[in-house]
């Protein structure tokens, strides 16, 4: 007698202690999805991105649960973008053999809240091919960041050194900056252009145009400043605008600056003098007025203003990527104040341009912990924090004022296709992630595009989830209960058990001993679950969070 009753102990803490280990599995052993989630820090709202495993976009509540996913025929063209109207504006990906580099896109959709096709415009053909980013103005229009085909005569013509044309393209993609005014479902008016192509400068052949020394024209864009040897010689990787200066400000990912362009002139005059850079910055060298050593960013992206209203309004917020930083591989996102004087024009005194510094900077604790080499993004929040897109790792962290972690979240989607909670980002054999996001950006709770919108979440979008974070049960309204409020019989079932919970608006999951969700319902006060498509075993069920053991014996 004395040896059973060992022996029923024995079994039940074994029972326990496998029950632990699934519980803290569901917890702990989080790859994909939500990770960190402090409700008091983080900024409420939702996250849009569109990663490049797939052709639709996705909007995520804090908890990491779907709120709204738009599916597109085409693959991703980069940006993605949520209008006040409720709609999605995005850019899709194209065929273009002329012109095929990274970001390559080529078409811009515009979707209903419910996924319709409201409106498509085609920039993509021989000689010209929208590519990574776009802007929704506020009168509606379009403003596309794309490539210009030339020849290598055109270039040679222009003054560019016959060694720095690549004889595999044979060819120059400088920038152009195109405004469409959408017309019908299908078309759009080509309402004003600025072309870097008419912007350049060369000291290269006195005989050719725009001659001069390149230090004494910084508005001008060197000819022959070719750090990499491609056709798509400054390859732009974001544009913004600002409604109150009347300005665009680019991305030169291959110049290692961003550019500052004047948007309230004409066509006309932003092809003369008036169209000239007003602002560069980043890398001096482009303009003869330094050396790799005052070089500031390495291969930057998502370059924007900090919108009106918000903590550092007007400053300029960067993704510094860090490849080719001489000290270290490392990312760093920094704020900087352009020296903009009262005239709304930015001071130059013939040597660098200001400032010397950033105003701030993020740098992870172990520099190089924190490292994306490519596509990437930042965004200011309203209460004072920073959401940032590690795109190489598909993973998107917002940082506090002191700039702690407050909210994590590991992007699901792959090209491989969607992840299971517990599972590697990285396949087999490779080296680096498969789920990269070129861009993630939080909307308000109170962004007026959700009016009237369902933006109730739902299942989170990985595989097998694991049990939601304390903060998320919070936020979905489920009650708290104690284990002696719950009921769950028979135990151990066969085909049925019977569950109840004492309240309203109650949430189960079942996990199995490896932390992987087996099933997930809500239910008022009582429910019966169907468990003749569970394997016999022991597993956790989670009833408002509180857990208890459930033996399944067939």
């Amino acid at each position: 007698m004395q040896f059973q009753v060992l022996g029923k102990l024995r079994q039940l803490v074994i029972l326990f202690l496998i029950a632990s280990i699934a519980e803290s599995s569901a917890q702990e052993n989080r790859t994909v999805g939500l990770l960190t989630y402090d409700r008091e820090e983080s900024f409420e709202g939702y996250t849009l991105y569109s990663p490049h495993g797939n052709s639709s976009v996705y909007l995520i509540s804090n908890c990491g649960e779907l709120v709204n996913r738009w599916n597109s025929e085409y693959p991703p063209g980069a940006a993605v973008y949520l209008t006040e109207d409720g709609t999605l504006f995005r850019a899709g990906r194209l065929k273009n053999e002329r012109m095929n580099a990274g970001g390559s896109g080529g078409i811009i959709e515009r979707f209903s809240w419910d996924g319709e096709l409201l409106w498509q415009y085609v920039f993509n053909d021989e000689n010209n091919r929208q590519h990574h980013d776009f802007q929704v103005l506020p009168n509606g229009n379009v403003l596309l960041l794309a490539w210009e085909y030339r020849t290598e005569e055109e270039a040679l013509a222009a003054g560019r050194k016959p060694e720095l044309i690549n004889p595999e393209e044979n060819s120059l993609w400088p920038e152009q900056i195109v405004e469409v005014k959408p017309t019908g479902l299908d078309g759009g008016e080509i309402v004003w252009r600025w072309r870097s192509w008419d912007h350049l400068i060369q000291d290269h052949d006195i005989g050719k145009p725009n001659y001069g020394v390149v230090s004494e024209h910084p508005g001008r864009i060197d000819i022959n400043y070719a750090p990499t040897f491609s056709a798509d010689w400054h390859h732009a990787n974001a544009i913004d605008y600002n409604p109150v200066l009347d300005q665009i400000v680019i991305s030169v990912h291959a110049f290692d600056e961003f550019w500052v362009i004047d948007h309230g002139i004409t066509e006309e005059e932003a092809a003369g003098p008036k169209g000239d850079l007003l602002y560069r910055w980043g890398n001096p060298e482009t303009y003869g007025q330094g050396s790799s050593a005052d070089k500031k960013l390495f291969k930057q992206h998502n370059v924007h203003w900090i919108p009106k209203g918000l903590p550092d309004e007007g400053k300029l917020l960067i993704f510094n990527n860090g490849k080719g930083r001489p000290d270290a591989a490392y990312s760093s996102v920094v704020k900087l104040s352009p020296p903009l004087n009262s005239e709304g024009r930015y001071e130059y005194n013939g040597d660098s341009y200001l400032p010397q510094a950033f105003d701030w900077e993020y740098v992870a604790p172990t520099p190089t912990d924190f490292y994306s080499w490519f596509i990437s993004g930042a965004q200011q929040l309203p209460n004072g924090n920073v959401l940032v897109n590690n795109g190489a790792r598909g993973t998107f962290f917002e940082l506090n004022p002191q700039k702690e972690i407050v909210w994590e979240y590991v992007n699901p989607i792959s090209i491989r296709g969607v992840l299971e909670q517990g599972g590697s980002v990285i396949p087999d054999g490779q080296e680096n992630p498969d789920n990269v996001v070129f861009r993630a950006e939080r909307y308000s709770s109170d962004f007026e595009g959700f009016t009237g919108r369902d933006v109730q979440g739902q299942d989170p979008l990985e595989l097998h989830p694991a049990d939601p974070l304390e903060a998320c049960r919070v936020v979905t309204g489920i009650e708290k209960i104690t284990a002696e409020d719950i009921s769950v019989h028979p135990n151990p079932a066969a085909k049925f058990v019977h569950v109840s919970s004492g309240q309203m608006n109650s949430e189960l999951r079942i996990f199995d001993v490896q932390g992987h969700m087996q099933q997930h319902k809500f239910f008022d006060n009582t429910a019966v679950v169907n468990l003749e498509e569970m394997a016999p075993g022991l597993y956790l069920m989670k009833i408002n969070g509180v857990g208890k053991r459930l033996i399944v014996n067939k």
